[in-house]
């Protein structure tokens, strides 16, 4: 019976490690090689810790609404780049270049931000 509750222990360990190392793997959901560019509005913005989110709305080649999940670095890392909590505001219209989710999802990596009044952030300045 010690042998099972410490074979189970262990096992237990194992997994939750693994998890924690897919969690903040880039390429366990980006693509290296697929970039592009994504314009739609700001719908929400989460200031958390590992990645900052920005969630926007995409006009699709039909005509549809999708959501996109753009994620970027760290709140410590933004605000040292000069970021602040109002540097994005919802209903704001902004266009987003980075590396793109795999197998289709709609995710997306921020390299290059462009604001609507034309600035240009990148989250690593």
């Amino acid at each position: 019976m010690r042998i099972l509750i410490n074979c189970l222990t262990l096992l237990g360990l194992i997994t939750h490690v693994m998890n924690a190392d897919a969690h903040h793997s880039f390429a366990a959901e980006f693509s290296y090689e697929l970039f592009g560019t994504k314009e739609g509005e700001v719908v929400e913005v989460h200031y958390v810790n590992p990645h900052t989110r920005v969630f926007i709305a995409v006009t699709n080649e039909n005509g549809e609404k999708e959501i996109w999940d753009a994620q970027t670095h760290a709140v410590t890392t933004l605000l040292r780049a000069g970021w602040r909590r109002d540097t994005l505001k919802v209903g704001e219209r902004i266009t987003l270049q980075g590396n793109l989710g795999l197998e289709n999802s709609r995710k997306l990596w921020i390299r290059t931000m462009t604001l609507e009044n034309g600035t240009v952030i990148t989250p690593d300045s």
